[in-house]
């Protein structure tokens, strides 16, 4: 009587076992939310959440039944502090486990943004900041970070402008500045030393190469003409002309409102190739594939003097006397 009572404790036993791993495995497997399947659901999960705080958000979202169960089941594959940070795109009636290998895996949703030619610095802090991408004010610290650039050039210099090489990027949610930056630099790296292997010898450091180009790239939109405007650049720096570059003029005041005046022309700040000789102390923009090849490769031409025609193109000359008609002709 007793065996017989024994067993009959046995086989309850495994009965309730065995109805409760096939009910985990149906809840955890097969079970979906009872309403929005189907409906894909955005979630971000910010670094340094908890396991708790985890599974109470995708409940909340309603991508999970139980936040206890979901608890319950990263323990069971051993998952504790395996899953990642980042911006999640599940669908409602995904299984459980999808969901917590979707989270170990870090399959977050990948975004693109494109940044233009010639946008400076704080241009592209503006962009980034507008498309919710991350803060203006700290892209722009670690754009001028001296320390950041020494570490990744070898040498300090005064910021990153002309380096932030314009192209589409692929991130995740809560990329930071630091990573956002290498990726831009690596970028230009890669575009610029098969261009800088394939030139013929300059008189130019890369650092004065990449200033002339962010001087091109402002200059003109126009991909044929800037062979052209940087043998005029090139001319005038070996024969120790001025550069005498509008766009320099307007980076170096900063904040610039409306034409350029002939006091603006005058003005003393260390940007202004009006007054200075020379290259300026650093680049004014974040130049393309084209202004960079453009700047290592000039025309050969004996232009030393251009004019803007009104409709994105230039006349060009290489005496003051034809240039003064090209003025007379097309700005007066």
């Amino acid at each position: 009587m007793y065996k017989m009572g024994f067993k009959l404790k046995i086989i309850v036993i495994v009965i309730v076992f065995t109805a409760f791993v096939i009910g985990f495995i149906y809840l955890n497997f097969y079970a979906v939310p009872s309403s929005g399947k189907g409906e894909k659901v955005l979630v971000e999960i910010p670094k340094g959440l908890g396991l708790k705080d985890i599974a109470l958000k995708l409940e909340e979202a309603g991508v999970i039944r139980s936040d206890k169960l979901f608890i319950f089941s990263v323990f069971i594959k051993g998952a504790t502090g395996k899953l990642k940070a980042g911006e999640y795109e599940f669908q409602i009636g995904d299984p459980q486990d999808r969901i917590i290998d979707k989270l170990i895996n870090g399959d977050v949703i990948v975004r693109r943004i494109t940044i233009p030619e010639g946008f400076t610095t704080n241009d592209i802090a503006e962009l980034l900041e507008k498309n919710n991408i991350m803060n203006s004010e700290s892209f722009v610290e670690k754009a001028n970070s001296t320390e950041f650039t020494k570490e990744l050039f070898g040498v300090s210099l005064s910021s990153f402008e002309g380096y932030l090489f314009p192209d589409t990027y692929l991130y995740k949610k809560g990329i930071s500045p630091e990573e956002l930056i290498r990726m831009m630099v690596s970028r230009f790296n890669e575009v610029y030393e098969p261009l800088k292997a394939n030139s013929g010898e300059l008189n130019l450091k890369d650092h004065e190469v990449v200033i002339l180009a962010s001087i091109i790239e402002k200059e003109t939109g126009n991909t044929s003409e800037r062979p052209l405007i940087s043998a005029v650049f090139h001319n005038r720096l070996r024969l120790g002309m001025r550069l005498e570059s509008d766009p320099t003029v307007i980076y170096g005041m900063g904040d610039f409102f409306g034409n350029l005046t002939k006091n603006d022309l005058k003005t003393g700040n260390k940007y202004n190739t009006y007054t200075i000789i020379g290259l300026p102390p650093g680049p004014i923009s974040n130049p393309g594939k084209d202004s960079l090849q453009a700047a290592l490769s000039p025309a050969n031409v004996n232009y030393l003097y251009f004019v803007s025609k009104g409709d994105g193109s230039h006349e060009f000359s290489s005496n003051y006397l034809d240039h003064q008609r090209g003025v007379t002709k097309y700005q007066r």
